[in-house]
């Protein structure tokens, strides 16, 4: 009986293809927002929910993410979220109005949510410490390159067929990638990791989605607006409180005492600034932009 795939190529195989579609769906949408808003009769600033409930969506389970993948196990929670990023990218294709494909989009950033937190540690527990660095050096490359093809990509799509293959182009990448892990990936639980921190969840998912959905409508909506405003406002008060809980929680579901550590709080505070980059992307033109029928500046 011939043996399988080396479980490390395998968990590398899956989290590269899988994140290399969750970066470039950052990025890919924006360029073809006008070309969206004329088939779907939509004013251009309307189109602006599909970013916002994208982000907003994959910041609420983005705090959860690790729990559910120790206590459920990492490839189940992985395939999960592939198939329901997957899916969703076919249901966008599909979309007849606005409010669909603003609601396929918000599961496209669940599933999203979920595959970076639960891919990251499945693929360091396949890694030891002395491993990972030079894993993550080669991993990174292909994977900061979907953010600067996002928007080539969807130019192309768009011009040549239709705004829809921004989404179809998932299917070819995501279904194959499912196949193999549910074949080849390795389950993992952890057998203590307890109870949701509730209080913690119910905090951090408004919170985060609030101040995400301020700070990416405020540069469109004016950071005067009432909406922005309050949003911002509460958004970080719930994560101040967030703050608070977690510190006094015995399993807090966020652990903030380990920005303690100074190796810990340098690292997070480089992937922070390195990431700032490529996310701005995921911002929409300006109003007073034009935009042909590809998406690009006329």
């Amino acid at each position: 009986m011939t043996e399988g795939p080396n479980p490390k190529v395998v968990v590398c195989i899956v989290y590269v293809a899988a994140m290399f579609m969750v970066a470039m769906d950052a990025t890919v949408l924006n360029v073809a927002l006008g070309t969206i808003s004329r088939e779907l009769n939509v004013p251009p600033a309307a189109s602006g929910a599909l970013n916002v409930g994208y982000l907003a969506s994959l910041a609420l389970v983005l705090p959860v993410a690790g729990w559910l993948g120790d206590r459920w196990g990492t490839k189940r929670i992985l395939l999960l979220a592939l198939g329901l990023f997957t899916g969703a990218s076919a249901l966008c294709g599909w979309a007849g109005s606005l409010a669909e494909l603003t609601a396929y989009r918000m599961l496209q950033g669940i599933g999203g949510g979920l595959l970076t937190p639960v891919g990251m540690a499945m693929l360091f527990r396949a890694f030891p410490p002395q491993e990972r660095a030079k894993v993550s050096r080669a991993l990174v490359l292909p994977i900061a390159a979907a953010p600067a093809l996002g928007p080539i990509v969807s130019g192309l799509l768009t011009d040549q067929f239709s705004w829809r293959w921004i989404f179809y182009i998932n299917l070819p990448v995501g279904i194959p990638v499912l196949l193999f892990g549910l074949l080849y990936l390795k389950e993992h639980k952890e057998p203590e990791a307890g109870r949701l921190d509730l209080p913690g969840f119910l905090l951090s998912a408004p919170g985060m989605a609030l101040t995400m959905y301020a700070l990416s409508q405020g540069p469109v909506l004016g950071w005067h607006s009432p909406w922005i405003a309050g949003a911002g406002l509460l958004g970080l008060l719930l994560l101040a409180a967030l703050v608070a809980v977690e510190l006094r929680a015995p399993k807090p579901m966020l652990d903030l005492r380990l920005l303690c550590d100074r190796l810990f709080r340098a690292a997070g505070l480089v992937g922070m600034c390195s990431a700032a980059g490529p996310a701005g992307h995921a911002l929409r033109l300006p109003a007073d932009v034009p935009i042909c029928a590809g998406g690009f500046g006329a």
